[in-house]
Parts: structure tokens; C-alpha cells; sequence
């Protein structure tokens, strides 16, 4: 199995990794110690050497965003495409993100769990290239 470690920066100069032995709680923990810092739900990347990465908001509702390690390959998780509105998220720099590709986090976290097992990407939803 390749490695695969949680990946983010909350100072904008030290990149913090963190080995993974329990995705949710450390997820978790990490979104205590971002809320009072960022307007928005804070967001960082699970790493698998090799494979890529996949992008996480640490909200109720979520995005998820899978980047291949040459960064080919660019995909986010479809929600639900009726959706309307735009929800803000911290990745580095504030981003609006549509609504449409919105999940639960609980299934965000399912749907990691799951690549980090098999490195590959789950079809508990679509995936697109495009984003509206």
C-alpha cells in the first residue's frame, strides 16, 4: 500500500503532514483548530504518493476535488445538479463553490476511506470535469 497522509497549511508558509490512523477524528480535530481562524469552512487535501490527491471542506455539506498526481486529471464529486447557490470554502485562498457539488461529509469521508483502500475513486457519485 502507498502512503497516504492528510496535507495542509493554515499559515500560508508551513505545510503540516499528518500520517492517517482515523480519517473522521482527525479531520475533525482539525476543523476545531481552523474555525475561530477562516471565514469559511477550511479545506485541505488527502494525499496518496503516487496517485494523487483528493480535496476535502471540513463542513456538514462538503466538496470533494480529486487531482492525479501529474494533475492530468481534475475532478470534483457531483451533489446534486438541481442545487442552487454558491457556499465558500477555504483552499489556500477563499473560493466559491456551487452548491450543486455539495455532499455530506459523512460520505466525503466514506468516499476517501475507500480510495485510500483502493486507490480508486469511488462511484458512490458522479464525477466531472467541468465545473458550472
Amino acid at each position: 500500500m502507498k502512503k497516504a497522509y492528510i496535507e495542509y497549511c493554515i499559515d500560508g508558509y508551513n505545510l503540516i503532514e499528518k500520517e492517517i490512523f482515523d480519517l473522521y477524528n482527525q479531520l475533525n480535530e482539525i476543523k476545531q483548530e481552523t474555525q475561530e481562524i477562516f471565514k469559511a469552512p477550511f479545506g485541505l487535501d488527502i494525499v496518496i504518493e503516487g496517485v494523487g490527491r483528493i480535496s476535502i471542506g471540513l463542513a456538514e455539506q462538503t466538496v470533494l476535488c480529486y487531482k492525479s498526481d501529474d494533475y492530468e486529471i481534475q475532478l470534483t464529486a457531483v451533489g446534486n445538479m438541481d442545487a442552487q447557490g454558491e457556499t465558500m470554502f477555504y483552499f489556500g485562498d477563499y473560493s466559491l463553490m456551487s452548491n450543486k457539488y455539495l455532499i455530506s461529509f459523512d460520505l466525503g469521508i466514506e468516499i476517501i476511506n475507500e480510495w485510500i483502500k483502493c486507490g480508486i475513486l469511488s462511484m458512490k457519485v458522479n464525477w466531472t470535469e467541468e465545473i458550472l
